[in-house]
């Protein structure tokens, strides 16, 4: 891992604006170095490196390098061109179905690009070397470009109005960093037609490892990137600073001895690469790292059985719940704004993941189209959780058998500013295919004139937040991620059903009540409810047209709790993120489908997105079905979440019913 021991403050605008620990995993590195790299880390044969092996696979370094030279010879490419995205232009689902070894494997990427101010999205085939379509886009903002994020962190600089400030109050201006963060929209009056960000102005002095310690209140920033300009500067009172450093690695803190307890593969791997899959027990699945979603789960199957064609984190919303002018417009949407492949995380081995792990590589563009090579930010590896999987002692004949439980997890850990988040994909020799997203990191902290809740100011400085530290206040807020899950089970054409828990009544038995299950088949996509009459409800995804040897349809259950959005339907806020109102929403699938805030939600109006699909009222009966799980959870602040915050986890899990006449796992041996 790397730290940096003094950050002066163009290293904190590296840092930061790379938001905490990118630009060490990219690497920036020339083609035959990322080539060198990739190869010697031994990760052709998964996918990763400059082969393709599978329909599904990420674009190479290679094929990356063939986008830009194919829209230059299309005169669609200068110096001047920067790419927010360009990643894999799929194949159909029938395609990749039907696909097998040895097959020709048909390349293509789509592309979002800026020209100046001018957005375009481009398709480029890259196995016929064509421009299959270039299309300007009016009227949006795309995600941000690295480099943009740099720029406007340079800008306060210019603005005298906040140099005096600054020194007026004291600060030296060799120690302040501005952090650009994203604007949101609030309706009429809001400018869309410009590029804008927001700088979040902070103290550094002496600032090793928590950046975000000491942040300056009463001093904002609009910057028009576009024109590489402040366009307003609001300056609002000094409530009172901190000024204690709050570090949290061992040599800031008064670390406590414990033995090391580590996992170490003892027999070598059970999980191989093969084809472009990972394989694993009775599981096969394909992972790649995309630059916006991050993660992506394909192709995942079970004892030869589908169970989804595609999984991933397609939106994130993290509103503040701070209504004043320096925190009002924070509502970030942190995978399309930012990008989870973007910020993916070096992981190092024995503290973010086992010992026994397996790191890979990736490549991801740049800003300007070129590979850049991802070290070591995929991380597989088994764990033996410590539970039984299944076990059973018979007080009889004093019989006992059991068998551990053991998971196969795929792990990226993109780091958004101050937050990092733990992705985990985990496979079961149960059948059950889980999504656990661990929050760690930093809370965002605001200026706070109250040292103790025992002071005057105290109730009023903390009506958003909690007094984590004297003088700051960390400032609540939510993490909401749209999962896009696209299941099959047991093939394509599925339906959806709401298993609702239904209290019965037992007339002239003294037995007076009890429940049954009640099947509620939904028939037209939109948002579900786990509740059903008020009642206690669950969800599955069935395949009506396959049974198993017992005559059940086979299904998979959508297990996991939520927490949802209590901001304002009218709110721009929640206009930009609707789906966080509902846990879960079922819509046919549509290969365009895939942004549930609209595609372009930086400073979008929340016009495009979820809402606009459901109100087509289309089938989801016998179909191909896509779901969009809402992992959600209030943050309520507290101390012991400062000055770093303890892994908190949030599961969805889906988990086979009716897949199977028995235990999945009975089989496993000793």
């Amino acid at each position: 891992m790397n730290h940096v021991n003094k950050l002066a403050p163009t290293a904190l605008l590296i840092t930061t604006a790379l938001l905490v620990g990118c630009l060490d995993n990219q690497g920036a590195q020339d083609s035959e170095t990322a080539d060198k790299s990739i190869s010697s880390a031994g990760a052709d044969s998964t996918g990763y490196g400059n082969s393709v092996e599978h329909p599904l696979d990420a674009l190479t370094q290679g094929e990356l390098t063939e986008v830009i030279a194919i829209l230059a010879d299309n005169d669609r490419h200068d110096d001047s061109t920067r790419f927010p995205e360009v990643s894999l232009k799929e194949p159909t689902k029938a395609f990749v179905y039907a696909w097998q070894v040895g097959d020709a494997i048909p390349r293509a990427a789509k592309v979002v690009g800026r020209q100046g101010s001018v957005t375009f999205e481009a398709v480029v085939d890259i196995s016929n070397r064509t421009l299959i379509d270039w299309q300007q886009v009016e009227d949006v903002q795309s995600a941000l470009l690295l480099e943009e994020w740099m720029a406007a962190g340079e800008l306060w600089k210019t603005s005298k109005v906040i140099t005096d400030e600054l020194e007026r109050r004291g600060y030296s201006l060799d120690d302040i960093f501005a952090a650009p963060l994203t604007t949101g929209y609030f309706g009429a009056g809001e400018a869309r037609d410009k590029r804008l960000m927001k700088l979040w102005l902070l103290d550094t002095k002496d600032v090793q490892y928590n950046l975000f310690a000491k942040p300056i209140r009463g001093i904002s920033a609009t910057v028009d990137i576009n024109q590489q300009k402040i366009i307003n500067v609001i300056i609002d009172e000094d409530v009172g600073r901190n000024e204690i450093i709050y570090d949290y690695d061992a040599g800031s803190t008064q670390a406590r001895t414990m033995k090391k307890v580590t996992i170490q593969s003892n027999q070598g791997d059970n999980f191989s690469f093969e084809d472009g899959l990972i394989k694993w027990d009775k599981w096969q699945f394909h992972f790649r790292l995309d630059k916006r979603f991050g993660a992506m789960v394909s192709l995942a199957a079970f004892d030869g059985q589908s169970v989804a064609y595609q999984i991933s984190a397609n939106e994130m919303f993290v509103p503040y719940m701070s209504p004043e002018e320096e925190w009002k417009y924070r509502s970030f949407m942190d995978i399309g704004e930012y990008g989870f492949g973007l910020l993916s995380s070096a992981l190092e081995m024995g503290t973010d993941v086992p010992g026994n792990a397996t790191l890979l590589n990736a490549v991801i563009p740049t800003d300007n189209g070129t590979p850049a090579l991802y070290e070591n930010v995929i991380g597989v590896f088994e764990r033996n959780t410590g539970r039984p999987m299944w076990r059973h002692s018979e007080m009889v004949n004093g019989t006992h058998e059991g068998r551990a439980e053991v998971e196969l997890v795929v792990r990226t850990i993109p780091v958004v500013g101050n937050y990092d988040y733990i992705v985990d994909y985990v496979f079961s020799a149960k059948g059950l295919l889980k999504i656990e997203v661990g929050a760690t990191g930093m809370d965002a902290v605001k200026a706070a004139k109250s040292r103790n809740m025992a002071d005057a100011t105290a109730l009023e400085d903390t009506k958003v937040g909690s007094l984590v530290a004297p003088n700051l206040v960390g400032v609540n807020h939510d993490h909401f991620i749209s999962f896009r899950i696209d299941m099959d089970v047991a093939g394509i054409n599925n339906s959806f059903v709401t298993d609702e828990i239904t209290p019965v009544r037992y007339p002239n038995n003294s037995r007076l009540s009890g429940w049954e299950v009640v099947e509620h088949p939904t028939r037209v996509e939109g948002a579900m409810r786990r509740s059903h009459h008020g009642h206690a409800a669950s969800w599955r995804v069935v395949n009506k047209n396959v049974t198993n040897k017992l005559g059940q349809h086979k299904s998979y259950q959508i297990l996991g709790h939520s927490h949802l959005s209590n901001l304002d339907s009218e709110d721009f806020p929640q206009k930009r993120a609707a789906w966080s109102a509902e846990q879960l929403w079922v819509t046919p699938h549509h290969p365009e489908e895939l942004y549930p805030s609209g595609k372009y939600p930086n400073q979008s109006d929340g016009s495009e997105g979820i809402l606009q699909w459901v109100a087509q009222q289309r089938s989801v009966d016998n179909t191909d079905l896509v779901m969009w799980y809402t992992m959600g959870f209030h943050h309520i602040t507290l101390p012991e979440d400062w000055p770093i915050l303890a892994t908190m986890w949030h599961t969805v899990t889906l988990r086979p019913a009716f897949s199977y006449e028995r235990n999945p796992a009975v089989d496993i041996a000793r």
